[in-house]
This record gives structure tokens, C-alpha cells and sequence, in this order.
């Protein structure tokens, strides 16, 4: 693997600044006393091109501090986009998909995430990680809801080259009639050898916010309620959330407490969207979401895309 340039701006208490030279961003790394979970911190758009994606984790390896080594690193929702299956070009049910055109996406997704993943820069985030997860996303049109997609998550175990896959179960509204839902909550839960993790999509965690729950139809109150027993019998160590963006520390923070008062086996969890507001300027400070978004000690690779 090429190694690129980097240049260390400065040093501020717990935080520190590299620009990567002749690369399309800064990365500020953000490092507790003993972390245990690392997150990939997009403070800007982000296209999801796999190009972009393998470049950002060979960076990410070149800032990461000595002698610090963590279980899991994570990213967002959408962190990597890949084209639609020409194959797939009509959905019957999107809230309760046929699972073989599900396995039809997981493979592609796949796919694509192993060609990023390849054995020398898999090799070289083993030094520092045994885990990875982030969402991978896939428009049959491109940023409709209302038509079929995906929003899949993977975990993979980098010293075994093992992938686990899991996706979005619970939708927004928005998504009623076009996301492709993963009906099998089963595989929202995996056991390691690090604890028993929870692994959550971007709308997922709202499963543990009752805001409107008698108004709520019937089909969402069921889905939460199997969702909440299914967690409360798997007893999660960890929780692993995956949203596109969060810009402001009330987005999950209803979410987030019901959840603790509910499954009290939960030691800590962290969530790694975006740092980004589509509709305009960011509500809270980067540092507040960071520290709302998390239980527990992290390194943060806050990652600001260059405009121009």
C-alpha cells in the first residue's frame, strides 16, 4: 500500500489535526483515556464512491495514534454506495421483501465491500481494529425514497474475513413504500468474542422511542414491540448505530434512554452519523453530538471534506 503524506497541524488537548497531502479532506482525531470503539466522524456530504471509501480507511490508518488499538471501528449510514442489481427491477412487498431478493443485494453489497476490503487493507487495519462496521446503501433511483432501496449494514470480523449483515428494519415514513426492509430482526444480534452486540441502522434506534404510540399503526407498534423483546432476551454488551446524519444531540436522545432503562445489560454504545444538515446549518456543536452519541471511551477520526 502507497503511503501517503501526512502533515500534523496541531495539538489541542484531545484533539489533534492532520492533512492528508494532495487527499480531499482533514482528519482531527478526538482520543479518550482507553477506548474501546472507533468512529469514522464525516463532518460534510459524502458520496459513498468506493474510490473515496478505501482512500479514507488508508488515511484514517496513517493518523491513527501509536499504541492505541480498539475493538470496533464504525461509520455511517450510507458510508458506501453501490449501483442497483439490474436483476431486481420490481418489489412486491418492500416491508416484507421476498428474503431472496434481499440475498440478492447482501451479495452485491458484498461484493463491492470486499473489492474495498482487499487483503492488504485488511491486513493493515488489523493492526489497529477487530471489527468494522458501517451502512451500505443501495437507490434503484437515485435519492428516492418512494422507490425501491436498501440501507444494509455490515460487521465485519477482519481476522477472520467473516461479514455479518443486518439492515434498516424500522422505516421512516418517507420510506414506507420504497425501502426494502430487513423483516428478520434476528440479525440485528451477534455474539463475539468481545461481548453481544446490537447492531442498529439509522431509523432503527426510534424502535425504543414511545413518542405517539397509541397514534403509531398497528404494523409499527408490532415492530417495535418484537424488536424491544428480542433485545431484552439477547442481553447486548455493546450497541453498534448507524445513522446517516445527526447534527443536533436531541435527534436519539429519547431514543437512547428508553433503550438504557429498558435493557439494563448495556455497557456501551456509540453512534457515528455524519456531522451534516442537508436542509441547512448544523444545530448543535460537533463536540456535544460527539459526547451525546456515546457510552463509553472512543477515538474519533472526525473527517472534514475539502469544498472546492
Amino acid at each position: 500500500m502507497k503511503t501517503r503524506k501526512i502533515k500534523r497541524k496541531y495539538v489541542s488537548g484531545d484533539v489533534r489535526e492532520y492533512e492528508v497531502s494532495g487527499g480531499n479532506w482533514r482528519i482531527n482525531v478526538r482520543l479518550d483515556s482507553n477506548p474501546f470503539i472507533g468512529r469514522i466522524v464525516i463532518a460534510g456530504g459524502w458520496s459513498g464512491n468506493s474510490v473515496f471509501v478505501r482512500r479514507l480507511f488508508e488515511d484514517v490508518c496513517e493518523v491513527w495514534p501509536e499504541n492505541v488499538r480498539v475493538n470496533f471501528l464504525m461509520a455511517c449510514g450510507g458510508f458506501v454506495i453501490f449501483e442497483w442489481p439490474s436483476s431486481i427491477s420490481y418489489v412486491e412487498n418492500n416491508l416484507f421483501p421476498d428474503w431472496n431478493i434481499v440475498q440478492v443485494l447482501v451479495g452485491e453489497a458484498e461484493k463491492v465491500c470486499r473489492r474495498i476490503l482487499n487483503d492488504e487493507l485488511r491486513e493493515r487495519l488489523v493492526e489497529f481494529v477487530n471489527y468494522l462496521s458501517f451502512g451500505v446503501d443501495s437507490y434503484m433511483v437515485e435519492g428516492n425514497l418512494r422507490k425501491p432501496h436498501v440501507e444494509l449494514v455490515c460487521l465485519v470480523d477482519l481476522l477472520e474475513d467473516r461479514y455479518y449483515w443486518t439492515g434498516k428494519s424500522y422505516p421512516t415514513v418517507d420510506q414506507e413504500r420504497g425501502l426494502v426492509r430487513i423483516s428478520d430482526s434476528d440479525t440485528h444480534f451477534v455474539s463475539l468474542d468481545v461481548g453481544r452486540v446490537m447492531i442498529l441502522g439509522c431509523h432503527d434506534l426510534t424502535v425504543f422511542n414511545n413518542r405517539n404510540w397509541r397514534r403509531m399503526r398497528e404494523w409499527r407498534r408490532k415492530i417495535k414491540s418484537e424488536f424491544r423483546s428480542l433485545a431484552k432476551g439477547f442481553r447486548p454488551t455493546i450497541v453498534l448505530h448507524h445513522p446517516h446524519e445527526t447534527d443536533s444531540v436531541f435527534t436519539w436522545r429519547n431514543s437512547w434512554r428508553t433503550l438504557m432503562k429498558e435493557i439494563d445489560s448495556v455497557r456501551m454504545y456509540a453512534g457515528a452519523g455524519r456531522y451534516y444538515n442537508p436542509f441547512g446549518k448544523e444545530r448543535s456543536k460537533l463536540i456535544d453530538v460527539l459526547m451525546e452519541t456515546k457510552l463509553g471511551d472512543t477515538i474519533d477520526f472526525i473527517v472534514r471534506p475539502k469544498v472546492g
